[in-house]
């Protein structure tokens, strides 16, 4: 099986450096036309299925990319509920909430998650239990729009990371609509990381700066 994984278009939250979360903003005119240009690149391909975070900024890039399939909304693959951080712009952050989040990407053993925020305990479990689920199906392609941090922990699960060795793959923020390509044969294996050069905006932004 094939497993196609994208984030979600650019957001005016993404444009101005908040933090969303489980909390939403909408699709900015380069995320509009980088889910566009996705759609192009994957006009050809089939697949068995396509999922889409609940979240309105996943489904709406989902749509965008796919406007005549059926898309199936999966609440494992929503993004991590940041607490108290949601909506806050993370340059400018209070000074608890920003060592938190500095922790979140940096010392991943360090701390369960943000105040009052969803722990990497439970991110962790419904990621593997998609993956479970989809690989346990009777499908040689399947589609995944998802977002930037649950992005991080599918490449996590998938190469059977330690929360130590997040770090690993978190250190660069995939563009919106590029693609992740993975093989799976009973193990993962990642054929492609971000793949961008058919976008038409490309942002090579980091969380850790």
């Amino acid at each position: 099986m094939k497993i196609y994984i994208t984030r979600h278009g650019k957001t005016v939250w993404n444009q101005e450096r908040r933090l969303q979360g489980c909390q939403d903003s909408p699709l900015v005119e380069q995320g509009i036309e980088n889910a566009l240009a996705l759609r192009k690149k994957v006009s050809a391909m089939h697949f068995d299925a396509i999922y889409a975070s609940p979240i309105k900024r996943a489904y709406d890039t989902a749509k965008l990319v796919f406007p005549k399939e059926n898309i199936i909304k999966d609440e494992r693959i929503r993004e991590m509920n940041f607490g108290l951080a949601e909506g806050k712009y993370i340059d400018h952050m209070p000074a608890n909430l920003k060592d938190a989040y500095t922790k979140l990407w940096n010392e991943p053993d360090a701390i369960e998650g943000m105040p009052e925020g969803e722990s990497y305990t439970s991110i962790i479990e419904r990621v593997n239990d998609f993956l479970n689920d989809i690989t346990h199906k009777n499908y040689d392609s399947v589609f995944i729009v998802t977002h930037g941090f649950c992005f991080t922990v599918f490449m996590a699960c998938m190469l059977h990371l330690s929360r130590h060795d997040f770090v690993k793959v978190n250190r660069q923020v995939v563009d919106g609509c590029s693609l992740t390509i993975v093989d799976y044969d009973g193990d993962y294996h990642i054929e492609t990381l971000g793949e961008n050069d058919y976008l038409p905006y490309q942002s090579n932004e980091s969380y850790t700066k």
